[in-house]
């Protein structure tokens, strides 16, 4: 009888299983210069330039633990119940572990970032992080190093140039990330809330930044509003599980009354995909302490699952559906 987590002889299903948590329950991959596949999850367990409610360096542990649930023990994928077929199918993945985050040393935080997700990128795989809190984007966006336009899923504007002194914080990445001078264009989606000061919101405007509500893709429908989307070309995504509902996702540092729905999330997430060849992604601010429930990390867990389907089937049918629609270029860019 066999004893350890695979499938025995006659397929039926192991008794025990081995090893630890993983994305998806993954392969685990030490050694980045091994890496061979199509996507690679890198936790990044950083929370140190959160200016409210800290936790979110456990949102990778936290997703890890729940996306149990969802491992596979097939490569056909999984399959869908809404929509009748099955996604990921032949795609596969590796957990590469968490950034060696320090406690105190930002600047050398980020500079680990960046050499994490190049090091994903050298590899040909597709770089998902898992944060930790928004502060992490810039350092994931800066090792793409070619023109990429960024779709920003927020309650905030994340606009702030400065404030007592400090440049660098979850307070501003967006910021940051529009001064790196290959970013062709910002989108921000999901916006909401009062702010103590409005510079953040017109400086964003005034840099050119699409800016969506949460109301107005409320009241009009995500794909209606969608439509104001520029043409995105090779596109990063960037995920704040704060811009869900509070009643959807509580865990999180910052929670805004008004946000989206599961749905509505995920219906912009899929047409984001279709819109724009994704060559990158995060998704952040998820403190699993605020929620016993799970609700959070598991919704968390499902929307990359989602997502990351969505992106490889747009691959797929722009390459149209062979083999070659898993090449992607040393920066990320879908061939």
């Amino acid at each position: 009888m066999d004893l350890v987590g695979n499938r025995n002889a006659a397929g039926g299903q192991s008794l025990l299983r081995q090893g630890w948590p993983t994305f998806f329950g993954a392969p685990a991959c030490s050694d980045m210069s091994k890496l061979k596949a199509d996507i690679a999850f890198l936790g990044v367990p950083l929370d140190s330039t959160t200016n409210d409610r800290p936790g979110s360096r456990f949102g990778p542990l936290g997703i890890r633990d729940v996306s149990m649930r969802y491992q596979r023990h097939e490569w056909d994928g999984w399959f869908d119940q809404e929509s009748g077929g099955n996604i990921l199918r032949g795609v596969t993945m590796a957990d590469c572990g968490d950034v060696d985050i320090r406690v105190v040393d930002l600047a050398v935080n980020f500079d680990k970032i960046t050499r994490a997700t190049e090091m994903v990128l050298d590899r040909r795989a597709f770089p998902a992080l898992v944060g930790g809190d928004h502060a992490i984007t810039f350092p994931s966006v800066r090792a793409h190093g070619r023109p990429v336009h960024i779709v920003y899923f927020d309650a905030h504007v994340d606009f702030t140039d400065e404030w007592q002194g400090v440049k660098f914080s979850h307070d501003n990445p967006l910021r940051r990330v529009s001064e790196l001078p290959f970013v062709t264009g910002i989108t921000l989606v999901g916006i909401r809330g009062v702010l103590s000061r409005a510079n953040p919101y017109w400086e964003a405007r005034e840099k050119g930044a699409t800016m969506i509500s949460s109301q107005e893709l409320r009241e009009r429908g995500v794909s209606a509003t969608l439509s104001r989307l520029p043409s995105l070309g090779d596109t990063y995504v960037s995920v704040d599980i704060d811009v869900l509902d509070p009643a959807v996702a509580p865990g999180t540092g910052y929670p805004e009354p008004g946000g989206l729905t599961y749905y509505e999330l995920k219906q912009a997430l899929l047409e984001v995909a279709q819109r724009g060849r994704v060559v990158g992604f995060d998704l952040v601010e998820v403190a699993p302490w605020f929620d016993p429930t799970q609700r959070t990390t598991r919704t968390a867990a499902r929307l990359i699952l989602d997502f990351m389907g969505a992106v490889f089937a747009a691959r797929s049918s722009r390459a149209g559906g062979g083999e070659e629609a898993k090449a992607i270029s040393t920066k990320g860019g879908m061939q």
